[in-house]
């Protein structure tokens, strides 16, 4: 198979236009603020001291509300 001109450039710029879907997709990474941590850290308390829903209660109390 011969590649022309005209199949190059077609590939190229399809190719171009993933390049810049994929670009659009990335989110660049940031630190968290300050309020964003305090979430975490209360999180973290909460959980280890057992102040959570377990994932099959919680499925189960909205598989009963439907």
């Amino acid at each position: 198979m011969v590649a022309t001109n005209e199949d190059i450039y077609r590939e190229l710029k399809l190719l171009r236009s993933e390049i810049k879907d994929l670009k659009n997709l990335l989110v660049p990474e940031v630190e968290p603020e300050e309020d964003e941590l305090e979430a975490i850290r209360e999180g973290e308390k909460e959980y280890k001291a057992g102040k959570y829903v377990d994932w099959k209660a919680l499925k189960a109390r909205k598989s009963s509300n439907v």
